[in-house]
């Protein structure tokens, strides 16, 4: 869910009206400001590692449509889904919240030669840096921070902020092998240093897996692998929500949203959810299924247009029914006499037809990673004051063991660095599974439903067997490592601009929604404020590393 209702007190330099304002602001003295001569290193740490949050729940919000991770119904071409100022919060965030308050923590813990606040404050930065440009491509860093004698910076190129941002990781992993001082508020690690440097490694090799179009390498992603990376689930980075329902509220925002009254707010993607039905793409059901989806209405016998628009049909004439046939007579999405696989009800990709009285029909987010219902087949509504499942006590995903498996396995593929892919997309499988079955113990499963040894082995051997058999093995890796970034659209918006794959994904309802989004519109706040700034002239634009040939995505 996006933070629309924030309200930014203080702007950066990115975002005043006028250089009289800054003039006014700089004669002033706030008591009540944390300036470099008053803060306390800790409260600003503190504060810096619980607004990060926020930053990369926008990020993933801001991207699942354009992936199919989640339905893209807010517009039918890619250029009207979202507007400029629709990236104004993860902007303000960056520039006028985190990175102001990062470079006050680094600053003070060079000084003070508090390494671990300094290697956990550059990492965190980086990763930001890293984001901005995977977003919006060339932004502003290297006079950002200049106050009134750079009103309007500049923006750099993103390929120059990748690198600072690589320099700042190099930094970090320094600083934190010689651990000083200690982080009370570190709500990620509890201030274990070994595990923000394994953090910062793999953001290493992440940048050399990301930028292996433009000079990232194979010998680079293998130093970051050799000097540790994430490989056990225990070390896996992400925020923990919890279950207090006010004063604050500190669930899931997808909990928040879907399971107090009035139900969900999100189209699920119908795309997504079939790819992990047997008799899809696979015979074996996904075994993450059940956690990943809750179905609140399984019978779809006597809907109409209105409620679900797919049992009017026609299909457009240019989708490959054959391949999708979500809505079908003979479909077993829906319609299923046993219900084996009715009412997984969400929305195909670009459907930004009208809103109909179905919120107490769509399928919510589920156990995982939103903390919701595991799906038993009881099929019953979630607009229940905040009392089902796991209350919201889900995590964002920022960084998993799995994911660095399929990393490693793509590396393997296309960067020559010696490692074996299949057996890296085995274990990249597997940690994702057990990851996600792990919420058993976040809120009960029915045994009669949690998937067995047998099914989960059977699940693996299928995927192996399509690795392989197939000529385009990297489509395989990129499928599966797709099915494991629920709840992360930053890492699968990067991996398919990267790798054009998984290839053959739902196209939009639009025959012709104009060029993929290589890129997003600069925020409006952004372009309105800055003299330095214009917006661009089309998403097609890409990013530095993505030099992949138009058409590559759709």
């Amino acid at each position: 869910m996006k933070y629309i209702t924030k309200i930014f007190l203080v702007f950066a330099v990115l975002f005043v009206s006028s250089c009289n304002l800054l003039e006014l602001e700089d004669k002033l003295s706030d008591p009540n400001a944390v300036t470099a001569d008053n803060a306390e290193l800790d409260l600003v740490m503190n504060n810096v590692v619980l607004e990060f949050v926020e930053f990369v729940d926008e990020a993933s919000d801001e991207t699942m449509p354009y992936v199919r991770l989640t339905a893209m119904d807010g517009g039918n071409r890619y250029d009207n889904q979202d507007g400029p100022s629709s990236f104004d919060f993860i902007w303000g965030k960056a520039y006028s919240e985190l990175m102001p308050d990062i470079n006050l923590v680094i600053s003070i813990a060079e000084e003070s030669g508090a390494t671990v606040h300094a290697g956990m404050a550059k990492t965190i930065k980086a990763y930001i840096m890293m984001t901005l440009v995977d977003l919006f491509g060339d932004v502003p860093y290297s006079e950002a921070f200049l106050g009134v004698e750079k009103p309007s910076p500049k923006a750099d190129s993103g390929a120059s902020v990748y690198d600072a941002a690589l320099a700042l990781l190099n930094s970090a992993t320094d600083d934190l092998k010689n651990p000083v001082g200690s982080v009370p508020g570190d709500i990620y690690y509890g201030g274990n240093a070994g595990k923000w440097a394994k953090l910062a490694n793999t953001l290493k090799l992440r940048y050399h897996v990301n930028t292996k179009l433009v000079g990232g390498t194979g010998a680079g992603a293998k130093s970051a692998i050799d000097a540790g990376v994430i490989t056990d689930i225990a070390d896996d980075f992400q925020f923990q929500y919890g279950t207090n329902r006010e004063n604050p509220d500190a669930r899931h925002p997808y909990y928040s949203d879907g399971y107090e009254n009035g139900g969900p707010s999100w189209y699920l993607s119908n795309y997504y959810m079939w790819l992990m039905l047997s008799g899809s793409e696979k015979q074996t059901e996904d075994p993450r299924l059940r956690y990943y989806f809750y179905r609140q209405d399984c019978d779809e016998n006597g809907e109409d247009f209105f409620t679900l628009d797919c049992q009017a049909g026609p299909y457009p004439s240019h989708w490959p029914l054959d391949a999708y046939p979500y809505c079908t007579a003979s479909s077993d999405l829906f319609g299923d006499p046993n219900m084996q696989y009715g009412g997984y009800w969400g929305r195909d990709h670009g459907n930004d037809d009208g809103i109909p009285p179905d919120d107490l029909k769509k399928t919510a987010w589920g156990l995982y990673p939103a903390g919701g219902k595991f799906d038993a087949d009881d099929c019953s509504q979630v607009s229940n004051n905040g009392v089902d499942g796991g209350r919201g006590a889900g995590i964002q995903p920022i960084m998993l063991a799995s994911w660095v498996h399929f990393m490693r396995a793509e590396a393997a593929l296309t960067m020559n660095t010696g490692e074996d892919a299949r057996a890296q997309l085995e274990m990249g499988v597997r940690k994702s599974i057990s990851k996600v079955m792990g919420f058993k113990s976040v809120s009960a499963v029915d045994p009669a439903f949690e998937p067995t040894t047998a099914q989960v082995d059977a699940y693996v051997a299928e995927v192996l067997g399509q690795f392989d058999a197939a000529t385009d093995k990297m489509n395989v890796v990129m499928k599966e490592y797709f099915l494991a970034l629920q709840g992360n659209g930053l890492e699968a918006y990067n991996g398919y601009r990267r790798t054009c794959k998984p290839a053959a994904m739902q196209p939009t309802r639009e025959p012709d929604p104009g060029p993929f989004a290589r890129s997003f519109w600069y925020p409006a706040s952004y372009v309105n404020r800055n003299a330095n700034a214009s917006q661009k002239s089309s998403v097609g634009q890409p990013v530095f590393w993505d030099t992949n040939p138009d058409g590559c995505v759709n």
